[in-house]
């Protein structure tokens, strides 16, 4: 059969512009079924022309589409154009296992894959390909469609693999010639691990990873597997992201891939990104100058508020604000850069809070800042909470897109909060301070940070950001005067403790040597 394989339109707000990252999901499922024809159509990197799109799917048997929350019209638009050229459709991803009933109650997807998608993907494209009856269909664990009552089934869930490694390579090839870029560098991802052992209150992570065993909520590949992984990218790829929910969960066990990208001399090839967690690498410092030494280059990290009593609130009561400073310095010391993800207006925070986490991301200096406001995705059970609070006010899906509100809270109206998104990213990114800071780390080749882009790379990725930040309305008219006086009072707070620490040093030194005279004193004293 011949398989086209979709990504649907980007998701066009916040950093989308300059952040581009390869579809992992569907190369790895693509791999599961080699005995079949694939093609890759993504639209965040093609140019899509509707008549050339439908010329594809009239040689196509299949359509596999992959889709987030904020992408699920676009995903149902290209379902819809498929089944009008006579395909199968099949859609997975996040959407569609935190939402089946949502997705396979239209008639244009034949087929929703839920939660982990490989073995489920190969099972229905053979059930396919056979043409078996449809009682083969239903001992099919993981897919949800409908019957021919046009009854929705939803089949019991799939128990998660065990082993990663059992899985073949994704399909590498099916990226040729796409541009996937972050910075204007060229990069792909691999993932070492799949779920996460934490539970942060607003996170959907979890529920993707769901087993009904309640077991397997976190599973690893070994080294040697992802080894082979890092040496099947493109050698054109200056960067690898691993994309892993949290690549230092176990760390021993990531001081071991560390240590084997170390001796294999992969750092003076290519860079490395990675996601993990303030408290991990606030009890593990030796991490950060391994992580130098691997060749990492930038870590995403959740920052969230300023707020303790947010932390708090969200499950992560293990981190604190001089963690997060303190952790932040440190990757800075060893040249390797922040992603910091920002939450604004977790329930109990007020504007002036919210104001207050913007001039903490500010003081922090992240090399990029996702200022997002708080999302409840459906299927979590904070979802669940929202929506029994009636403080859901967006069905529409496009506003789940980590940028739009689409809830409220007692403190704060949907409007406030995206009035603070768009304040926000105009003090952070049009204050000018950021466009200088990172043009002395990335553009000074002395600096600890000049792996990164040339400056024809960085001009455009800040021509396209800024270009976004335009079309989206973020603009330095936004900024207000409480944020104007919360930074003048942490610039005066600043000053006074930097001339304290002066005066301090200055009054020690003095100490220092006026012990060091006394000797000198009563030796005279007896001589003479």
């Amino acid at each position: 059969m011949k398989i086209l394989y979709v990504n649907p339109s980007r998701i066009a707000s916040g950093l989308d512009a300059f952040i581009k990252g390869p579809p992992l999901s569907l190369i790895s499922i693509a791999a599961m079924v080699p005995e079949h024809d694939a093609r890759l159509f993504d639209f965040k990197v093609e140019k899509f022309h509707e008549n050339r799109f439908r010329n594809i799917l009239r040689r196509t048997d299949v359509v596999a589409i992959t889709s987030m929350t904020p992408q699920i019209h676009s995903a149902i638009d290209v379902a819809r154009m498929a089944k009008e050229e006579g395909c199968k459709t099949i859609m997975g991803g996040y959407h569609p296992t935190l939402a089946p009933d949502y997705v396979i109650k239209n008639p244009d997807v034949d087929f929703v894959i839920r939660n982990e998608g490989e073995q489920t993907f190969k099972e229905l494209i053979n059930f396919l390909d056979t043409s078996q009856n449809n009682q083969k269909l239903k001992t099919i664990d993981g897919i949800s469609y409908k019957n021919s009552n046009n009854n929705i089934i939803h089949n019991k869930d799939r128990f998660l693999e065990k082993d990663l490694d059992k899985y073949p390579l994704p399909l590498r090839e099916l990226l040729k010639s796409k541009k996937y870029t972050n910075w204007g560098l060229v990069w792909d991802l691999i993932e070492t691990s799949r779920g996460c052992p934490h539970n942060c209150t607003f996170c959907c992570i979890t529920k993707m990873w769901d087993d009904p065993s309640q077991v397997r909520r976190y599973r690893a590949k070994s080294t040697k597997r992802i080894m082979q992984e890092v040496y099947s990218v493109s050698s054109k790829n200056k960067l690898i992201f691993f994309c892993d929910d949290n690549f230092t969960i176990n760390v021993k066990r990531t001081k071991k891939i560390l240590e084997t990208l170390i001796r294999s001399g992969m750092p003076n090839k290519r860079g490395f990104f990675c996601q993990s967690r303030v408290d991990t690498l606030y009890h593990n410092q030796d991490l950060i100058p391994l992580m130098a030494k691997a060749g990492f280059r930038q870590v995403f990290l959740g920052i969230e508020s300023i707020h303790q009593q947010s932390l708090d609130a969200m499950n992560k009561k293990n981190t604190t604000p001089d963690m997060v400073r303190f952790v932040v310095q440190k990757l800075h010391d060893h040249g390797i850069s922040i992603f910091a993800g920002i939450v604004l207006g977790f329930p109990g925070e007020t504007k002036r809070m919210v104001r207050q986490t913007i001039q903490y991301a500010k003081e922090l200096k992240p090399t990029i800042a996702q200022f997002t406001p708080i999302t409840a995705f459906p299927g979590t059970n904070f979802y669940n909470e929202m929506r029994n609070e009636g403080k859901i006010t967006s069905n529409n899906f496009k506003n789940y897109d980590l940028f739009h509100p689409m809830m409220m809270t007692d403190q704060l109206s949907t409007m406030d909060l995206y009035k603070l998104v768009l304040e926000a990213y105009a003090a952070y990114f049009l204050d000018g301070d950021w466009l200088k800071t990172q043009a002395k780390n990335f553009l000074n080749p002395f600096s600890k940070f000049n792996w990164g882009p040339s400056l024809i790379q960085m001009i455009k990725t800040v021509k396209d950001a800024y270009g976004m930040f335009q079309t989206q309305g973020i603009a330095r008219k936004h900024i207000s005067d409480e944020l104007k006086q919360i930074t003048r009072e942490f610039k005066t707070k600043t000053k006074n403790e930097s001339s304290n620490t002066i005066i301090m040093e200055t009054s020690k030194q003095i100490e220092l040597d006026l012990n060091a005279l006394i000797p000198v004193q009563k030796e005279a004293i007896v001589k003479d």
